[in-house]
């Protein structure tokens, strides 16, 4: 379904209400009979999980693909574990050299899983037709440090530069064409997952991690298709350049304090955040999750742009009250400004 998604943003962002958009795929699992692996292998089960989450909490603003950040690691060969209740992992490194990254070949990209998830979408469309439908995937120096090992990547960060860039690119590359994918699917967006960035000093992150992001925003956003990326590391530094990219949102996680992030940029993107995935809706009870929600949402009062949700994605053991808790104190913080929540994207579709 094809959206005017600036025109989507721009109504976000001038509502009375605060929409939300919490990353909550795996814990839709534990309401389904089927297990995680299943829900990262099938694209007619994934699609099913994006819209049993719309089921249960219609006040979703939009709905994304599950969060498998393995999938684009697992693409150029790196091996993944999978678990019945955990979210699937990485193996392992594809190599440790300097050597390696130069001759290093793209894989197709239509190698491992990528399919799968473009497919979902496509399988999501047919289910889900009244709001946006985002994939997902990695950014260019978290794929890269999958591929090269964390520790190797930072340490050619200082020790081996130009290295390092060649591989970014190489990355990049891989991930515009993947982002393409999903394009083509008819996906409306993306969550570009770039967490390991939030690893590097300001300065690195800008010149490691931002001028590809910039390059994967410039190749593939337009008005129909947005670029949200996520950085659950602590960036407050780093605000500007991430806005600077060009992409249409941002994603902070629960290691930055919104209130020192929103003033740094414009309110003409959307910026997503930040319940601590595991303190709030992993160990909290309804009533904690409830009360940090709406402290949240009341630090939030001065920006228009702002989305409520988690941090980063949830774990599947996350339960459904705490899950009701949170949307609850969203209704009651807009009901108490006098805003209902309408999440009618007609006047934005074409074609």
């Amino acid at each position: 379904m094809k959206i005017n998604m600036q025109k989507w943003a721009e109504e976000i962002i001038a509502a009375k209400d605060v929409r939300n958009f919490p990353v909550l795929y795996f814990p839709a699992i534990q309401n389904m009979d089927m297990t995680v692996p299943e829900a990262c292998n099938d694209p007619v089960k994934i699609a099913q999980v994006m819209r049993e989450v719309v089921d249960e909490y219609p006040d979703t603003v939009a709905v994304a693909t599950g969060m498998d950040l393995t999938v684009d690691a697992e693409a150029f060969g790196i091996k993944v574990k999978f678990s019945e209740k955990q979210a699937p992992n990485v193996t392992g490194h594809l190599f440790d050299s300097a050597e390696g990254i130069r001759e290093l070949e793209l894989p197709g990209i239509h190698s491992g899983r990528v399919d799968i998830f473009s497919q979902a979408c496509i399988e999501a469309a047919k289910l889900i037709p009244d709001r946006p439908i985002f994939g997902g995937m990695l950014g260019p120096f978290s794929l890269a440090a999958n591929l090269l090992d964390i520790n190797q990547c930072l340490l050619f960060t200082m020790k081996d530069k130009e290295t390092l860039h060649i591989l970014l690119e190489k990355c990049t590359d891989w991930l515009i064409a993947r982002g393409q994918e999903y394009k083509n699917a008819g996906a409306n967006g993306v969550f570009i997952a770039e967490p390991t960035a939030g690893l590097l000093s300001p300065k690195s992150c800008n010149k490691f991690s931002s001028e590809y992001v910039k390059k994967m925003a410039d190749a593939l956003q337009d008005d129909h298709f947005f670029l949200v990326l996520h950085d659950c590391g602590q960036v407050t530094k780093c605000v500007v350049d991430m806005y600077n990219t060009g992409c249409k949102g941002f994603h902070f996680g629960n290691g930055v304090d919104m209130k020192e992030i929103m003033p740094q940029t414009e309110h003409d993107v959307l910026m997503f955040g930040n319940l601590d995935p595991s303190e709030v809706f992993f160990q909290g009870t309804p009533e904690s999750v409830y009360e940090q929600t709406t402290v949240l949402l009341e630090e939030m009062e001065q920006y228009p742009n702002f989305v409520l949700s988690s941090g980063c994605d949830l774990a599947p053991s996350v339960t459904n009250e705490n899950l009701e808790a949170y949307y609850k104190a969203c209704r009651d913080y807009n009901a108490k400004n006098g805003a209902e929540t309408k999440l009618d994207i007609t006047p934005f579709i074409e074609g």
